[in-house]
């Protein structure tokens, strides 16, 4: 047990010698290629953090670009909604005044139509007052005229007996 924890001048001599050539073909062969490949992993990653960090900045100015766009077609659309409102309030008002004016000439011709009617009821009830009125005074007048001309014949029909009567007598 004990030669296990002392070396012996040979072994290490061939395991340091074995050492030096391992790694000088190391060196020469292997570390070469590998540190290359190392390096070129080391830019690869370089190139692909400068490029995600350009596509960042990209995206981002994208992003605002379409924010602002967005900004502006809410101005846009709110503008509009405006003018269609606007515009609508105003052919609204537009169609109350037509509405109301062609209410106020319908009220008109009415007030016209009633007026007309009224003067043609007035003068027909003027006209049948004067024919009634004419009816009734030539119906009275004949009557009157009747019996005072009765009273006259009958007058006269006793004036003539009488004188018949007293001629005879």
């Amino acid at each position: 047990m004990e030669n296990i924890i002392k070396p012996e001048f040979g072994l290490s001599f061939w395991t340091i010698l074995v050492f030096i050539i391992l790694v000088i073909i190391l060196t020469k062969y292997v570390w070469k290629p590998i540190l290359v490949a190392i390096n070129q992993r080391e830019q690869k990653i370089k190139s692909d953090l400068e490029n995600a960090e350009k596509a960042r900045k990209e995206a981002e100015e994208i992003k605002l670009s379409i924010e602002n766009r967005f900004k502006e077609l809410d101005k846009e659309i709110a503008e509009r909604i405006n003018a269609a409102v606007s515009d609508a309030t105003a052919e609204k008002e537009k169609i109350i005044r037509n509405a109301q004016a062609q209410a106020n000439r319908i009220i008109e011709t009415a007030k016209r139509d009633i007026e007309n009617y009224k003067k043609d009821i007035e003068s027909d009830i003027e006209k049948k007052l004067v024919e009634t009125s004419s009816l009734i005074a030539s119906k009275v007048l004949s009557e009157i005229v009747d019996k005072k001309l009765d009273d006259k014949i009958l007058e006269l029909s006793l004036k003539e007996y009488k004188l018949y009567a007293s001629r005879k007598n």
